[in-house]
């Protein structure tokens, strides 16, 4: 047990020790109440995470089976395989204890990334219009906000559209302001330099783009005729095919936005869009 505590000066008095120990629970609990708020989950929730992750530090830090209890009274078991003892919180070294909040952090912020994941996940292969806000090595980023959230760190978004997932007439020409609509390719999430991350891939060439937008504006007028894109030249024109016939104003609206031809065929015969 020595290499698990820090020096304690002798002659410590029963009720300095206890007033130790409550002050030290008091402030595991005030950083697990700080982090909750920061990370957004429920204060009884991060409370059940934080005894499994806080366990798991300790554990992994002394090689030990190591037991931290924060609801009801608080205390640290150490469990050894014929006896149990108690670990007082405050003789734990600081740099246990600092070993143990930084991988609660940490925990926390891949929790958050998780849930902002999920919400983010709603989007894929929908539409977004998105504010371009800087592009960086030709690689465009574009804020937007996502109806479908439930945490306030999925509300709202940043996408990357890469060079490859450009229209190759638009390349170069997106400056920061531009709202524009992009078609959600994919997310995932990733690890970078211990920072957990939500990477979200949108599109301006995708063949699915000038397809769900006029899919979305169709249902929004209370159409839902079944519709499918089978060949686009980004920035050229789009071919959809669709069971039944649409409205001209609706895909004259299509082709406006995105600034290419739009051609609808109907079994034999087809409407072409090039108004734009």
């Amino acid at each position: 047990m020595e290499t698990l505590v820090a020096e304690i000066k002798p002659n410590t008095s029963a009720w300095s020790s206890d007033a130790r120990h409550v002050e030290a629970f008091a402030s595991i609990v005030d950083a697990i109440t700080e982090l909750s708020e920061k990370y957004e989950i429920p204060f009884e929730e991060a409370v059940e995470y934080a005894e499994n992750w806080l366990s798991f530090a300790l554990s992994e830090y002394f090689g030990l089976d190591i037991q931290v209890y924060l609801k009801g009274k608080c205390s640290i078991l150490v469990f050894f395989q014929s006896k149990v003892e108690e670990l007082k919180i405050y003789k734990i070294k600081k740099e246990a204890l600092k070993h143990a909040k930084e991988y609660l952090e940490y925990r926390f912020q891949c929790l958050h990334a998780y849930k902002v994941f999920e919400d983010a996940r709603k989007v894929v292969k929908t539409v977004v219009y998105a504010k371009v806000i800087r592009t960086i090595n030709q690689t465009v980023y574009a804020r937007f906000h996502n109806p479908h959230a439930v945490t306030e760190g999925g509300r709202v978004l940043i996408g990357s559209c890469p060079l490859e997932h450009q229209t190759p007439k638009e390349r170069g020409t997106y400056r920061e302001g531009m709202i524009l609509p992009f078609f959600v390719t994919s997310v995932r999430g990733i690890v970078d330099g211990k920072v957990p991350r939500v990477i979200i891939t949108l599109s301006r060439n995708s063949i699915s783009l000038p397809e769900v937008l006029l899919r979305e504006i169709l249902q929004s007028n209370g159409i839902f005729t079944r519709i499918r894109a089978v060949r686009r030249i980004a920035g050229a024109y789009t071919e959809i095919h669709a069971e039944e016939k649409i409205p001209k104003e609706f895909i004259k609206q299509v082709s406006q936005i995105l600034k290419e031809g739009i051609i609808v065929k109907y079994g034999e015969s087809d409407i072409q869009i090039n108004n734009f």
